[in-house]
């Protein structure tokens, strides 16, 4: 019985001694800390192409209707859709952009006067009187809070990614098979089958959240459209516009995005930037209490605290890229967790 453990010079080989086993395990640990070390390196390449993949799936689930609609080729139809948005996209911005650099002109020309005006204000009532204390307490924090903030190279190297991730999702969408193709070569051919059934649930998983995020979005901007129409703070199509699109990173993003509006209600009076204020109270709680949990339940089954751990792991992580994109790649982890861990490892097929 002890010729199958005899080598060819006829010696039983001896087991790894307990050293050789602890230099293996720091071998292993050495290249796993390598390994995530140069992940690190080439964060942005990897959030950017994530984002590629989410423009690829938004662009997908909009061309994929007009092709069948129009009866013409994929490609076809996501050039069509790509033009079509891209007009969309100048138009806005050519026909609101003028309009709100002179508006936000003339906002930081008198503004010292407006925040003057704003103090009296308050300062007749003593409602009033506690805001300004608490704001003149929180006054040093806002301060470091924007010394913080790279506005100008922050702001261009963000436009510059964007413009990145638009191109890596218009030739991903052009053709998704050859990628996913490319991606599944390199899963050992036993386990190819599962991967591509946990590729496509990740695929529906955000194509679910997208429609989700879509109907938030027109939801919200209608909401704040009528409201702030109805009081006359000026552009309230932009201002809705753009709380609409902030939805796309969940509770923060509403939260900044209340900001232009408030300052420009309150460049034409104190008490127009109190009903501005009154709107904008309506419709983040709309947003936290209806809009969010129910939207959420019928597209992706998602806990609103892993939502919010996302965005507080992956800011850190990623900068402002990991903050906006918080929430898909949270969808994504949610569905490996859901398939890789308590389905294959686990073996619990129960949701």
């Amino acid at each position: 019985m002890t010729d199958n453990f005899e080598t060819p010079h006829g010696q039983i080989p001896h087991p790894p001694s307990a050293e050789t086993i602890f230099v293996r395990r720091v071998l292993i640990a050495a290249v796993i800390v390598g390994i995530l070390l140069a992940l690190w390196q080439v964060s942005l390449v990897l959030i950017i192409l994530f984002g590629g993949v989410v423009m690829a799936v938004a662009l997908r689930n909009i061309s994929a209707p007009v092709g069948k609609y129009l009866r013409i080729s994929d490609r076809l139809a996501l050039f069509i859709t790509v033009a079509n948005l891209s007009a969309v996209v100048f138009g806005f911005f050519d026909l609101f952009g003028t309009m709100g650099a002179q508006q936000f002109s003339a906002l930081v020309t008198k503004f010292p006067g407006t925040i003057d005006a704003a103090r009296a204000w308050l300062g007749e009532s003593i409602l009033g009187r506690d805001v300004l204390a608490a704001l003149q307490s929180s006054a040093g924090t806002t301060e470091r809070l924007f010394d913080a903030l790279p506005l100008a190279g922050g702001i261009l190297g963000g436009l510059g990614e964007a413009l990145l991730m638009i191109v890596v999702g218009i030739y991903l969408a052009a053709d998704p098979q050859i990628y996913a193709h490319g991606v599944l070569r390199l899963v050992p051919p036993n386990q190819r089958v599962r991967a591509h059934e946990i590729l496509d649930a990740m695929g529906s998983a955000l194509q679910k959240w997208l429609l989700g995020m879509t109907i938030d979005m027109l939801l919200l901007g209608l909401i704040t459209f009528v409201g702030l129409w109805a009081i006359g703070v000026p552009l309230p199509f932009a201002l809705a516009v753009l709380l609409g699109v902030s939805v796309f990173v969940p509770y923060i993003g509403p939260l900044i995005a209340t900001i232009p509006g408030l300052l420009l209600a309150l460049s034409v009076k104190p008490t127009l930037a109190l009903y501005a204020a009154g709107v904008y109270l309506v419709v983040l709680t709309i947003e936290a209490y209806f809009n969010q949990p129910l939207l959420q339940r019928w597209t992706v089954s998602l806990p609103p605290i892993f939502n919010l751990l996302a965005i507080l792991v992956f800011a850190p992580l990623f900068g402002i890229w990991g903050a906006v994109l918080a929430t898909p790649l949270a969808v994504v982890l949610w569905v490996l967790i859901q398939m890789l861990y308590i389905e294959d490892v686990l073996e619990d097929r129960l949701r």
